[in-house]
């Protein structure tokens, strides 16, 4: 079947996750929930980190530009999703579609490059605790979150230049809940096999760049750890590492798993589960993650608390 150019057409439709009434009505308040603890929980370690002078640290700078690109992440997705349970035609327009595509895959490799940033951090202030201070300045820390940034937008562009070349079939309807690259991939007609190298490769070499950095940066950490003689130490050392390291696992487990697969072995209704979980799980496990395994944060949050119930 020939195919024309994605852009001549007006709109695009979701199928969405499901027409039974009592199943939609279950996910709406379930992902509404869901998206409020998200957006307060991020909002509020930012607001902590901003506040709180004890948490003006590397570590906690990078917490709090993580949390930012939660929020965002997640509002890309989630308040499109919920109107459209409840929607009469679950339509979004093209523009509308390009710049979801063009902002999630971007805040999502950002996302990739901050947590690589972070597993580095802890590289210094474990492995090297007598130069972190220097060598992760203020003027170190605010180039490599704009690093990440820069990173995974060029990314996104890169992305969305190629999907704009895809030609279409006639349909326009995208069985999936919002614009990701693997259902609008699944409308082309054609088999560009050179276009679809140069996304695996650019997507493979994010993953195993930001991974790599993560892996030998938990290796040397690893083994710093185990030369340690005091008990306390090695107990203080690992309590630093264990939440981001978890959530390290949990996002780019999902994201590999998501992208880097045989084009044969995708299942469009199998993706639908795993996108619900990072793209609207997982910025809500974050600030769990991080206030419930953090001591000091979780101080702080008591400290705000305190401050706001005095206030009144």
């Amino acid at each position: 079947m020939t195919g024309e150019n994605c852009s001549v057409m007006d709109e695009f439709i979701l199928l969405g996750l499901t027409d039974h009434l009592v199943i939609k009505t279950t996910l709406f308040v379930l992902f509404l929930l869901i998206y409020i603890i998200t957006v307060v929980g991020n909002i509020g370690i930012i607001v902590v980190v901003r506040t709180d002078s004890h948490l003006h640290t590397p570590m906690y700078y990078f917490l709090s530009n993580l949390s930012f690109l939660d929020v965002c992440y997640s509002s890309v997705v989630t308040p499109k999703m919920l109107v459209d349970f409840f929607a009469h035609k679950k339509t979004i327009s093209y523009t509308g579609c390009v710049l979801q595509l063009y902002f999630y895959a971007g805040l999502a490799t950002s996302e990739c490059y901050l947590l690589a940033v972070m597993a580095y951090d802890r590289y210094m202030a474990i492995c090297n605790p007598l130069m972190y201070t220097v060598i992760m300045s203020q003027r170190v820390c605010i180039p490599l979150v704009v690093l990440a940034y820069v990173a995974g937008f060029l990314n996104s562009t890169i992305q969305i230049g190629v999907a704009l070349q895809v030609p279409c079939c006639s349909s326009n309807i995208i069985n999936h809940f919002f614009c990701d690259g693997p259902p609008l991939n699944h409308l082309s007609c054609s088999n560009d096999v050179l276009k679809q190298i140069l996304l695996v490769t650019l997507i493979g070499f994010n993953e195993i760049t930001t991974t790599s950095v993560v892996i030998i940066s938990y290796c040397c950490i690893l083994f710093t750890i185990l030369r340690m003689h005091s008990v306390e130490g090695m107990c203080k050392a690992f309590s630093t590492c264990t939440s981001h390291l978890l959530a390290v696992i949990i996002f780019y487990g999902t994201l590999l798993f998501m992208y880097l697969r045989p084009t044969s072995s995708y299942s469009m209704d199998q993706d639908k589960v795993v996108s619900i979980f990072y793209s609207i799980v997982i910025p809500m496990l974050n600030p769990l993650i991080y206030t419930l395994r953090n001591k000091e944060v979780k101080d702080a949050v008591r400290k705000a608390l305190e401050r706001v119930s005095v206030s009144k």
